[in-house]
């Protein structure tokens, strides 16, 4: 009987030590919200009201390697104007950073494998998907908040996929080039680029994801390379001053989703000509 109850012990203190190992537990610092589990932490929400410029997720919280920045993680950073990000981040969802307006530059340490910034620009470490561009990049801002002048990017040659939100509300590229390297442009990638007036797809480009270029407002014309194969839904919403497609394939030859021509916010667009190969 007492052998018995031992090892009921013994198992009940085992079964509860694989319980507590898979909890979660959670830890605030700096103003920014930790999800600790299975040993590893990630950035979860962002509680800083102060004006604070700088943003750095450490290497480590409380001796756990910080290895995420969650959807939602840095929302509203809105003072913000540099995030730097630590060697052991793998993982960053795709709204992990919304509303940074005043962000100008992305910062990470040399020893991360998984991502690099060039010129303040996210990149993944091998340079094949560029991650965020900074909203604020190069931007100078008056006395009233307003930008002095509008930016110009190139995407480096090599680049072969442009995230889900890369450019999401950059609201001062008046114009982004893009290399002949890219195959996708992922969903919202230039979602309310509303200086953007130009587009420019490369040969190379394959997929074109759903509201990529939602809210594009300035852009007059467009043509679709015939490597195109897929146009999701929504792919120019509201684009409202796009009034003429030119598609270099056949109707039948790309896969397209439910309304992804130009649109005013949904209505159809008197005079639109979608011009088909």
């Amino acid at each position: 009987m007492k052998k018995l109850k031992f090892l009921l012990l013994l198992i009940s203190a085992v079964l509860a030590l694989i319980f507590l190992s898979g909890c979660s537990a959670s830890k605030t610092a700096d103003g920014i919200e930790y999800k600790i589990e299975n040993g590893a932490a990630a950035v979860v929400g962002y509680t800083d009201t102060t004006t604070r410029r700088e943003i750095v997720i450490p290497d480590e919280i409380d001796g756990v390697p910080v290895t995420a920045i969650a959807d939602f993680g840095l929302f509203n950073a809105e003072s913000a104007e540099k995030i730097v990000i630590g060697k052991n981040v793998r993982e960053i969802g795709g709204w992990a950073m919304t509303n940074e307006q005043k962000l100008k530059a992305f910062e990470v340490d040399e020893e991360n494998p998984y991502f690099t910034a060039v010129d303040g620009v996210l990149f993944s470490k091998d340079m094949k998907t560029l991650i965020y561009y900074p909203p604020a990049k190069g931007i100078e801002f008056s006395a009233l908040g307003a930008a002095k002048e509008m930016t110009r990017y190139v995407i480096p040659e090599g680049v072969e996929t442009v995230r889900t939100k890369a450019f999401y509300k950059c609201y001062y590229v008046e114009e982004i080039v893009i290399p002949d390297t890219v195959k996708t442009i992922e969903e919202k990638a230039f979602h309310r680029c509303s200086a953007l007036k130009e587009i420019n797809l490369p040969d190379s480009l394959v997929t074109i994801g759903k509201d990529a270029f939602a809210y594009c407002s300035l852009v007059t014309d467009v043509t679709i390379p015939e490597s195109v194969e897929k146009i999701d839904e929504y792919a120019f919403f509201s684009c409202s001053e796009l009034t003429a497609v030119n598609v270099l394939r056949g109707e039948g030859e790309i896969m397209l989703g439910e309304k992804w021509y130009p649109t005013d916010n949904g209505r159809e667009i008197k005079g639109l000509k979608i011009n088909w190969k």
